[in-house]
């Protein structure tokens, strides 16, 4: 009796909201009587989906270039210059072939590049 009120439940839940597709395929449907023609209708309708989510996907990646290389999503300073620890570095080698190397650091860094910023960048000016 569990089992047969979910499954009552679940055919309730995806048949009150019917998807945008299978709106689609209705119309396309009631639209014309060879069942050939209703598929390829519905079809141009799918490809007219996929490629409005396409142009969405690429401008998204466009103005987000960090999403296109694995693991830098959430890396908001990729892409970005990023300001280095130290002032200046100064190298000599002596006569008996030993080395010396000196390096200058900052007092302070500023804050890393946006550290706030926007999940999307498509509404930032560059």
């Amino acid at each position: 009796m569990k089992y047969f009120s979910i499954a009552v439940l679940v055919v309730l839940a995806t048949s009150v909201g019917a998807s945008e597709s299978n709106k689609a395929m209705q119309w396309c449907i009631d639209n014309t009587s060879n069942i050939s023609a209703a598929a390829n209708c519905h079809a141009k309708y799918r490809q007219s989906v996929q490629k409005e989510e396409l142009a969405e996907l690429r401008d998204f990646l466009k103005h987000n270039p960090r999403y296109r290389v694995p693991g830098q999503s959430l890396n908001r300073c990729w892409g970005k210059p990023r300001e280095m620890p130290f002032e200046s570095v100064n190298a000599s080698a002596s006569a008996d072939g030993s080395w010396y190397v000196g390096i200058n650091y900052k007092d302070t860094i500023p804050a890393g590049c946006y550290e706030n910023g926007p999940w999307d960048n498509r509404n930032e000016k560059n």
